[in-house]
């Protein structure tokens, strides 16, 4: 048997196991340090451009058998560049990832490596069952009547009863900024209706997501806002992951039928058996398949 069909039938995964972290926690916020590393990353950019394509095929190779995280998704951003967007069928996402997980018992954050070889069936959740996806659908319905909506209702109930509701790290503790926050989603879904889902290269997002009620997210939360984010499963599937879930819902609600994404995470055993069946190193598996889904659609053949 040779190791891309022993990959196909293998049903386990090695490596620690992902588990889901308890409703609302999160990471620790890194050092200073590493932060002023992450705005400033020299050593990503040069290590995306030294040597990166043969280290990121073995590393595919070794996390399909082995598991864990390898590749920092800004190296891998860097390196790819352009060539990981392409335009999708939203319908084609029907499950999301966690942002935030357990490993061996200590809580991570989805989004810090490219590819990644675990289990990620703890971490998988159906995209209709997110409040953000919910919230936007029952906008799409409700419009300017979204105080009647029952999501509405019971958020104002909540904060009536002296709760404050956590949304995009935002406090809303009154009734006023809960209808400020649906008012600037309700614009970027009006938006949205008229002008479609722009890709962030177009510089167009930062009006799409609207400057009134600007107090609705953070300056970082808009600062690091990029294209809806996707990830490739191990079955080849793709899943929504880190940013775009409100976008993503609305393209969903007014039936746009193609969305710009990035490809931002990848499981290691599809990649590894995709670059068998292509008989290419698995970098440029990847690219191939990518470029191949831009003309024919998603999933890839």
């Amino acid at each position: 048997m040779n190791s891309g069909t022993a990959l196909a039938e293998e049903q386990t995964f090695p490596g620690p196991a992902y588990d889901r972290a308890p409703s609302g926690t999160r990471p620790p916020r890194p050092s200073l340090l590493r932060r002023a590393l992450d705005w400033v990353p020299v050593q990503d950019f040069l290590a995306a451009h030294i040597g990166f394509s043969r280290r990121f095929d073995q590393a595919v190779l070794r996390l399909a058998a082995k598991g864990g995280q390898a590749t920092p998704a800004a190296r891998a951003h860097f390196h790819f560049a352009d060539a990981l967007f392409l335009q999708i069928d939203p319908k084609t996402v029907e499950m999301r990832l966690r942002d935030n997980f357990l490993e061996a018992g200590s809580l991570r954050w989805v989004g810090t490596h490219f590819l990644d070889g675990g289990d990620w069936s703890h971490l998988l959740a159906p995209v209709a069952k997110s409040s953000s996806h919910a919230e936007i659908i029952e906008l799409c319905r409700t419009r300017q009547n979204f105080r009647k909506g029952k999501r509405y209702r019971h958020y104002a109930r909540r904060v009536t009863e002296g709760e404050t509701i956590w949304r995009n790290r935002i406090g809303i503790d009154t009734h006023d900024k809960l209808d400020g926050y649906f008012e600037y989603y309700l614009a970027l879904i009006e938006d949205i209706e008229k002008n479609g889902i722009l890709p962030h290269s177009d510089l167009g997002l930062r009006n799409q997501t609207g400057y009134r009620h600007r107090w609705t997210r953070t300056f970082w939360q808009d600062l690091a806002e990029r294209d809806i984010g996707i990830a490739i499963d191990a079955e080849g599937r793709l899943v929504r992951h880190t940013n775009g879930k409100h976008r993503m819902a609305a393209a969903l609600a007014l039936g746009i039928r193609q969305v710009p994404v990035e490809i931002r995470l990848v499981h290691a055993r599809w990649l590894a058996r995709r670059a068998e069946q292509l008989g290419l190193p698995p970098a440029e598996a990847l690219l191939a398949t990518i470029e191949h889904a831009r003309a024919n659609g998603w999933p890839a053949k």
